[in-house]
């Protein structure tokens, strides 16, 4: 016979956090406090200020204008256990905004992410779970994995690249730089240049003399800080990769 689980905590008060959401994370986290679900049972228990919290509920995509809220909201928690909750897709990585100039991308870019609950939204039973591996109730179902440096996309045209999420975060840093009109063109010039470089070496040289010919002084700025951006993303990838062997 096996042994019951040992609850963490007896209890757990949340306040939840709006970042931006669609609100249809919010209204599943609201549906949980209903009596159908009746969370409170599990001794879960929504409080009205972040001073009284234990954990934050954090649903949406960070944007701009809610960073700074977020993290006095954060920094208001008790010092312990100041646990972090992202709760959907939007909150994890950014979900369909994951390259918006107006989002950070996930909530864990900003605060110290401790349980993922996914979903689009997320059914209250998913939340009921995630809650329940918080407290101890459950054994943890499914393990967390990085594909990140492990996975290519290697039949696309990226190249040396050799990842998507790479790409995306070239256009991303490049959206940043020249905005969405000029990105296309200049992801579109860098990725010949990526794909014509055999060694990291190489790829250094070739941005840095494409960068030279061009006479407009901001584009060459672009190329070569997004060069060095590329070229430092793709050292750490294959950095990772090394270390997991």
């Amino acid at each position: 016979m096996s042994k019951p689980l040992k609850p963490r905590f007896r209890s757990v008060w949340v306040f939840h956090v709006d970042a931006s959401a669609c609100n249809g994370c919010d209204i599943e986290v609201l549906d949980v406090l209903t009596p159908f679900y009746d969370v409170e049972r599990f001794g879960v228990k929504l409080v009205p200020t972040p001073r009284q919290a234990d954990a934050l509920l954090v649903s949406g995509s960070v944007n701009r204008q809610v960073v700074i809220g977020l993290k006095r909201v954060y920094e208001a928690m008790p010092p312990k256990p100041r646990i972090v909750a992202a709760i959907g897709a939007c909150a994890i990585a950014g979900g369909i905004f994951y390259d918006s100039l107006a989002v950070y991308g996930g909530v864990d870019k900003i605060l110290p992410v401790h349980i993922y609950i996914p979903g689009c939204p997320p059914r209250p039973e998913a939340i009921l779970f995630g809650l329940g591996q918080l407290l101890g109730l459950v054994n943890q179902k499914i393990a967390p994995r990085t594909i990140y440096a492990t996975m290519g996309v290697r039949d696309r045209v990226y190249g040396v690249l050799s990842n998507e999420r790479l790409y995306k975060d070239l256009r991303y840093y490049l959206t940043r730089y020249v905005g969405y009109y000029d990105r296309e063109y200049i992801l579109e010039d860098m990725l010949k240049i990526i794909n014509s470089a055999k060694t990291l070496a190489e790829l250094r040289e070739k941005i840095i003399d494409r960068a030279s010919k061009i006479r407009d002084p901001r584009l060459r700025e672009v190329y070569s800080i997004a060069g060095g951006f590329i070229v430092e993303k793709i050292r750490e990838e294959i950095r990772t990769v090394q270390t997991k062997r």
